[in-house]
């Protein structure tokens, strides 16, 4: 089983301090978005000034509740494999049986490299289990193949976010 707090180390680099988006508003810090924090329950009458003084610690408490623990991603034996999986789901959204996300695009990865399971989004059992019988560097490759799909897919649909293609495969590619 993957250990969280190596995961979180790389995610909380990745994602750096407090920034409010002029072209889309979104107001975030340590990656943690105001929506998100409103939207989840975790702080629904959370403002700007909640999310600028949002702490390291808190933010990592958030990461391991909403992501790391409800998504099972810790039941994934390679941590290099977890790691990767945590940081884009925080990074692009778990994704559903609708909506191509980090996970539903893990599971397409897992039935690419011969294992089956559904792509809903969901780690389950059967998921986990898949992802745990591949070999963890090719899976990851195949991984990283389809998530740069996806990258450049949002990025040509929706020109706001452009510019971001760039910092999101160098992001990958870590």
């Amino acid at each position: 089983m993957a250990d969280f707090q190596p995961a979180v180390q790389i995610t909380l680099q990745n994602e750096g301090g407090f920034f409010h988006n002029p072209v889309t508003g979104e107001i975030v810090n340590h990656g943690i978005t105001l929506k998100f924090v409103q939207d989840s329950g975790y702080e629904p009458d959370a403002d700007e000034d909640f999310i600028r003084n949002l702490t390291v610690g808190t933010a990592s408490q958030i990461y391991e509740e909403y992501f790391w623990d409800a998504h099972h991603i810790g039941s994934i034996n390679d941590q290099a494999l977890a790691n990767k999986v945590f940081d884009l789901t925080v990074n692009m959204g778990p994704g559903g049986a609708s909506h191509p996300g980090a996970l539903t695009l893990l599971q397409s990865a897992v039935n690419a490299c011969g294992g089956q399971c559904a792509t809903d989004g969901i780690l389950g059992p059967i998921s986990l289990g898949q992802i745990n019988s591949l070999d963890p560097a090719k899976l990851l490759m195949q991984y990283k193949t389809l998530i740069a799909h996806r990258y450049r897919a949002i990025a040509t649909g929706n020109t706001d976010l452009t510019a971001d293609l760039n910092g999101w495969l160098t992001r990958l590619n870590a």
